[in-house]
């Protein structure tokens, strides 16, 4: 590491000593302390700092006669020198001299700053130290140069001062002793400039900070406030000044809380948090308190920094994102996140008293067809509605949330016991079965709940909520509007849906799906060109799997669409031959499940012209809750069939909630009564009345009957008496496979 210099070298190379003030004769002595006085009034006054070094030039201009002065400065990557004063140097010199880099040939300046120790040249025309910039000194004139290197506080060279001479000569002890004051004085003043600087920024982000800013004495007394402080107390200067800093404080703080915080700022040099303060109208409102201690060099506390911001915005915005983040917007009800973390409290609560509790998981029935047919606003209404009355079946220490939709969960704390439950679930069925009287409109659901207990049934928030899950399906199974509790055998049949559902992947690949033929009979004639394609699973090791058992895996895990297609390739392969073979016009049906139809549009129709085939060829079965669900997709392909001839049946009619202007607006071509109207048909039921004004409605639309679930000789007498156009059922065939199809037209 570099020492302090402690020698100079002159132009021979000689070493000397540092020059002392006591070598200097009085008059000099009194010379330079005249000159030391001039300029350290200047610093102390704070005159500008580029001002100070141009008097230090000037000075010593007149203490030295036939020479200029000037100061160099190295920029901020240190790599060039700078003219920053030079009152008497010409500018067309200044301009060569901008940019100068030190070095051992960069003049008496450039090796003050390279060596950084003082540099006397006598001769600046023969000097190997000017041999970079000679020309400048033939140009200007300058015969000799003495340059002392300019510190900062630190010790780091920062520039350079230096006095250049008309003549050849070296300084002498006097106007080195100058040069050594005139390079310490203005490295004081440039390091002003950076404290001045640093004062400026300081007070500017002091007065103008948007936290309220004091400042107190070691005995807690405020000295000196911000103008924001005024702004969020109401206090001015004259008020707050030469008080104590609990006079923004609110009194709901008692004199521990005080003493604990200024303990720790004593002990940690720091203390946050959040304080009620007092507004000087008597408000009170919270706030985010800073303070911190500003020590002396012996480690006493001199000063108190404390600043503090109003957090009401805050407190309410962050009240506002907690509300959201935790309760339903519509119910005001806790939502999902709340919910659970409910019941984890509740079941840890639970646990350790060793009570029990139960959950509740409830859907509204048909509440789908009340959003879609009365409107989004009075199905919001409705959800609105439920959510009180199911609150006004629980008792206060019990949870009530919304989970999304129309699905709501309850917990019930205390209740072990499913005879206990059953009260409050059939309080809840009464409560919702009730009409929702909603603006001028009139709606009614029901609801299925399914029930599980703590900790009988599991004795974690995951397994309750699949248990509450699966009792709600089976209530749904059972017909809805009414409740059922959770057994093991209930997760015996989910684990086997999962299963089904991992197998069902690898079946369509593997072949195990087929197709099974039920032919439509012309109930006029006994004719038979039309048949519905029904799928089958031949499973490895269960045999044969049904519809029923697959279907609706199938439209969960959106392998619908892939079987769907496959269904309808195999069927137009086998009416293309059909109609080849027996009868151009007969005609497949294929049921296709709404899932298909907003998963994606299908490519039926091409396959179709592809295969050179009428689109009449195919008829697509959809059920009539479909026609409610107005989906982009559902329009289009609806449409799209409709143009290319395709006709569309409504399975299971009557089920649903039909809208006739659909059933015209979508040109559909039959009407499929369910089987549930054909199995009681008789000549005096009230099912005869039914099938006859389906019979009538339809015809009169301009579409066609088949009737489902045709059992009895019977049935199919009265049917063909009402005008049923066609029947399909057991009492004309089962379904059977295309070879024993083939044999039935045959015959």
């Amino acid at each position: 590491m570099r020492k302090n210099i402690s020698v100079n070298k002159d132009l021979s190379g000689q070493f000397f000593a540092p020059t002392n003030y006591f070598d200097l004769t009085n008059t000099e002595q009194g010379r330079i302390l005249q000159f030391q006085q001039e300029i350290l009034q200047l610093v102390v006054l704070g005159n500008d700092y580029k001002e100070i070094c141009e008097k230090v030039c000037l000075l010593m201009e007149q203490l030295l006669d036939n020479a200029v002065a000037s100061v160099m400065l190295l920029d901020k990557e240190k790599q060039c020198m700078n003219v920053f004063a030079a009152p008497s140097v010409p500018e067309a010199c200044i301009v060569q001299l901008n940019g100068l880099r030190p070095g051992p040939g960069a003049g008496s300046c450039g090796n003050a700053v390279f060596h950084q120790e003082p540099v006397f040249v006598e001769s600046t025309l023969d000097d190997p130290r000017w041999q970079n910039i000679r020309q400048l000194a033939i140009d200007f004139n300058i015969l000799s140069c003495w340059s002392m290197p300019v510190r900062s506080k630190g010790g780091e060279c920062i520039g350079s001062f230096a006095l250049s001479s008309f003549e050849h000569r070296l300084p002498s002890t006097f106007h080195r002793k100058l040069l050594e004051i005139g390079s310490f004085i203005i490295g004081i003043a440039l390091e002003q400039k950076k404290v001045n600087e640093q004062l400026y920024l300081s007070s500017k982000v002091f007065e103008n900070s948007t936290e309220a800013i004091m400042i107190a004495d070691a005995n807690k007394i405020i000295i000196s406030i911000n103008k924001a402080l005024h702004k969020i107390t109401g206090y001015v200067d004259e008020e707050i000044v030469g008080k104590s800093v609990t006079i923004v404080t609110s009194i709901r703080h008692g004199s521990n809380f005080f003493q604990k915080i200024w303990q720790s700022v004593k002990q940690h040099n720091h203390w946050y948090g959040e304080i009620w303060n007092r507004h000087k109208q008597g408000r009170e409102y919270p706030a985010w308190f800073n303070v911190i201690p500003v020590r002396s060099k012996d480690g006493r506390i001199s000063y108190y920094l404390i600043n503090f911001s109003d957090i009401t915005s805050k407190k309410k915005s962050d009240e506002i994102i907690w509300r959201q983040a935790n309760y339903d917007s519509l119910t005001g009800l806790p939502n999902r996140n709340m919910f659970y973390d409910r019941l984890n409290h509740d079941i840890k609560n639970a646990a350790r008293i060793g009570a029990g509790l139960a959950v509740l998981f409830i859907d509204l029935d048909r509440f789908k067809e009340v959003n879609d047919s009365l409107g989004h606003s009075v199905g919001d209404a409705l959800l609105a509605e439920a959510a009180k009355r199911l609150s006004s079946c629980v008792r206060e220490t019990d949870t009530v949330a919304r989970l999304g939709g129309d699905e709501f969960t309850i917990i019930l704390n205390g209740i072990s016991e499913q005879r206990s439950a059953e009260k409050i679930m059939q309080m809840i069925l009464m409560e919702l079965a009730k009409p929702f009287h909603l603006n001028t409109k009139q709606a009614y659901v029901s609801a299925s709940i399914g029930a599980t207990f703590f900790p009988d049934d599991a004795n974690n928030v995951e397994i309750l909520m699949k248990n509450a899950d699966q009792a709600m399906y089976a209530a749904k199974n059972n017909g809805r509007n009414c409740w059922s509790c959770f057994t093991s055998n209930m997760r015996a049949a989910t684990e086997i849906r999962s299963r089904t559902a991992y197998e069902l992947r690898s079946a369509l690949r593997d072949q195990q799906l087929y197709l099974l033929y039920q032919p439509i009979v012309e109930l006029a004639t006994g004719n038979v060109y039309k048949a519905e394609a029904l799928i089958r699973w031949q499973h490895p090791e269960r045999g044969t799997v049904y519809p029923g058992e697959f279907i609706s895996i199938a439209e969960e895990t959106n392998l619908i669409t892939d079987i769907g297609d496959w269904v309808f390739k195999q069927a137009v392969n086998q009416v293309a031959l059909w109609q080849t073979n027996f009868n151009a016009g007969f005609q497949i049906s294929i049921n296709k499940s709404p899932k298909q139809f907003i998963s994606k549009m299908s490519d039926w129709v091409n396959h179709l012209n592809e295969r050179g085939l009428d689109g009449q060829s195919i008829i697509v079965e959809i059920t009539e809750n479909l026609l409610l669900d107005v989906h982009e997709l559902v329009v289009k392909q609806l449409l799209n069939y409709r143009d290319a001839g395709v006709q569309v049946a409504i399975d299971d009619f009557g089920t649903g909630y039909s809208s006739l202007s659909y059933l015209k607006k979508f040109d559909i071509d039959y009407l499929k009564i369910d089987r549930s109207f054909i199995s009681n048909l008789d000549s005096k039921s009230n099912d005869r009345i039914l099938c006859e004004a389906v019979i009538t409605m339809a015809h009169r639309l301009g579409m066609k009957v088949i009737a489902e679930g045709v059992e009895t000789d019977l049935q199919k007498e009265l049917l063909t008496s009402m005008g049923c156009d066609f029947g399909q059922g057991n009492f004309f065939s089962k379904p059977m496979t295309a070879d024993k199809f083939e044999t039935l037209l045959l015959q």
